[in-house]
């Protein structure tokens, strides 16, 4: 899919962090027929938020720095909290929550396996990317929620301050050594196109299967993918 990536840009890195000020993406496309059954895109938000805990907590613990292990911890708590708020809203819609959740687990589990890496920083870096890119998606998509649920969906997934924890690991791992910009840069590449395909799940089977279903994805991918390009920006990477 030809809109998963975008031009390299030539200047130079800058590794001072800014806190983000930009508003959550939004999207001027119609996403209400994108947007899978209340349960179903809760159960699989609920399968982000809780690897994305278990994956922050687990960063944290070989972090190369107590700063960086604080900040991982208090982002993954976020993450975790999260997670438990998004379960409760679950619950009113499924009796079996871990019977729910089962199907989305395994499924992510899947992409997950292609993000394995030994370094440590690029396994931050795919928090930063995949966890961030996946919950802008799902924020978008939660336009086509009943109107009580979106609200609240949307409350839940807003950005709590852990993007800005995140990229502040980044901005002290970047200067350690300047080569990590580029290496970082080439390894968030990397990670777009099956970040992408996680986002694809979550779709209403009907969307997917369709013989326009490029034509309706484009402008949401479009819209996730300059947030993303944001994102890499403000910590010095380019995408």
């Amino acid at each position: 899919m030809a809109w998963f990536w975008r031009k390299k840009k030539q200047d130079s890195p800058a590794y001072r962090v800014t806190p983000r000020k930009e508003p959550s993406p939004t999207s001027k496309v119609d996403v209400s027929e994108l947007t899978p059954p209340a349960a179903d895109f809760l159960a699989s938000a609920c399968v982000l938020q809780l690897t994305a805990a278990s994956e922050l907590a687990a960063v944290s613990s070989e972090a190369w720095s107590a700063e960086d292990a604080d900040a991982l911890m208090v982002a993954s708590g976020m993450a975790m909290d999260r997670y438990r708020a998004l379960r409760a809203l679950l619950a009113d819609y499924e009796k079996d929550v871990s019977g729910a959740i089962a199907t989305p687990r395994h499924t992510l589990s899947g992409h997950l396996e292609r993000f394995v890496t030994t370094r440590w920083y690029e396994r931050v870096g795919t928090i930063y990317v995949v966890f961030g890119l996946t919950r802008d998606f799902w924020l978008l998509l939660a336009g086509g929620l009943p109107k009580d649920l979106r609200t609240r969906v949307t409350e839940i997934l807003r950005d709590g301050g852990e993007e800005d924890l995140l990229a502040g690991v980044l901005e002290r791992v970047l200067q350690v050594d300047t080569r990590y910009v580029s290496r970082l840069s080439l390894w968030a590449r990397r990670l777009v196109g099956d970040a992408m395909l996680i986002c694809k799940d979550a779709l209403a089977d009907a969307v997917v299967s369709a013989d326009d279903a490029v034509t309706k994805l484009e402008p949401i991918f479009t819209d996730v993918l300059a947030h993303h390009t944001s994102r890499l920006e403000r910590v010095g990477l380019t995408a």
